[in-house]
């Protein structure tokens, strides 16, 4: 099986993606939403990529209390619903996954992620795939 790892956020998106042999999440590629629609990109990836499962992360409180900002993830997971209704769809809670980002790409200069600001939204969807994959 293949799953792809999904860090949404209304201005990028990161990717990630493992399969049930290796067990292990990879960061794919960060999505621009300014620049590229968000749905044809990952039905392109769905199709080259052959995705049994999408993961998507939780915006959560440490209590486990929802996020304010889960409204907009739930919103996301109802229209990726919509157009892969054959996919499920599982969430993972998310917290702590971008600070845990940032702390795993601190050894890149400040340039490198200045010019690529979606190095952490990859990094970020690795470790809520990671996560996830680690449950089942």
């Amino acid at each position: 099986m293949n799953y792809l790892g999904i860090d949404y956020g209304e201005h990028r998106v990161g990717i990630a993606f493992a399969d049930s042999e290796l067990h292990w999440a990879f960061p794919r590629e960060t999505i621009d939403q300014k620049t590229q629609n968000l749905m044809d990109r990952l039905e392109e990836i769905v199709k080259k990529e052959k995705i049994d499962i999408f993961v998507v992360g939780m915006p959560m409180h440490p209590d486990g209390r929802r996020d304010g900002k889960n409204k907009v993830v739930e919103e996301f997971v109802t229209d990726l619903r919509q157009h892969f209704s054959w996919i499920p769809i599982e969430t993972q809670d998310e917290s702590y996954t971008s600070v845990l980002a940032l702390q795993q790409t601190s050894y890149l200069s400040k340039k490198k992620k200045q010019k690529d600001k979606g190095i952490v939204d990859r990094a970020a969807a690795t470790l809520i795939l990671q996560a996830w994959l680690d449950k089942i």
